[in-house]
């Protein structure tokens, strides 16, 4: 599967675009910003349809291109998880508002709760709830293609922050386990930084040990 990491946003959050290179069905998970950059990445990527737009939170800073997004690729299904997907259309909740951010509203085609799968392409995911940055946080896990997408709930040698809106140290705590039960070698995508892996997260990251 074809994987390209695109900075977006003014806070440069990773906007992942995937690819299933036998069948050209792609998804974009956390377009932070709609702009020529994504749409070119999109179609340097081979995608000849955009099967999903997947959201690991909604916060605005993963979320802002969606709307806009959703306007140009309409067949492609918008999802997210139970809790946040209120916050796809009010400013308040994805703190578009707070940060004085633009923002386009739009409401979710597909609300997931953890063990949901979907397929992009032949690749096959399985959706785990994350919640702890913000109450309704997923994660995308491919396990034929050994990666997982965890948007703020983990970084390189650190965690999502939980001091905004909804979220819950205790309860971020806890999703953290479940990234401890992922093979070693996995390769985790995060929603800011470089990529890391499952073993090097738990050797080296205070919050995993």
């Amino acid at each position: 599967m074809y994987i390209k990491t695109v900075p977006l946003g003014a806070i440069s959050a990773n906007c992942y675009i995937l690819c299933d290179e036998a069948t050209k069905i792609g998804a974009v998970i956390d377009p932070g910003d709609y702009n020529f950059v994504l749409l070119k990445e999109i179609e340097s990527a081979g995608i000849e349809r955009l099967a999903y737009i997947l959201c690991t939170h909604a916060h605005f800073d993963h979320v802002a291109g969606v709307g806009r997004l959703k306007e140009k690729y309409p067949d492609a299904t918008v999802a997210i998880g139970v809790a946040d997907a209120p916050a796809l259309c009010d400013p308040s909740q994805s703190l578009s508002g707070y940060f004085g951010a633009p923002f386009f509203t739009c409401t979710a085609d597909r609300l997931l709760s953890s063990g949901d799968e979907l397929c992009v392409g032949n690749a096959l995911c399985r959706v785990i709830d994350a919640p702890g940055h913000t109450p309704g946080g997923v994660m995308y896990y491919f396990k034929d293609e050994n990666v997982i997408f965890t948007g703020d709930t983990v970084f390189r040698l650190s965690v999502g922050r939980t001091d905004l809106r909804g979220g819950n140290t205790a309860v971020l705590l806890n999703t953290l386990e479940k990234i401890k039960r992922l093979p070693a070698d996995c390769t985790v995508f995060s929603g800011h930084g470089e990529q890391t892996t499952v073993k090097y997260e738990v050797e080296n990251n205070i919050y995993l040990r």
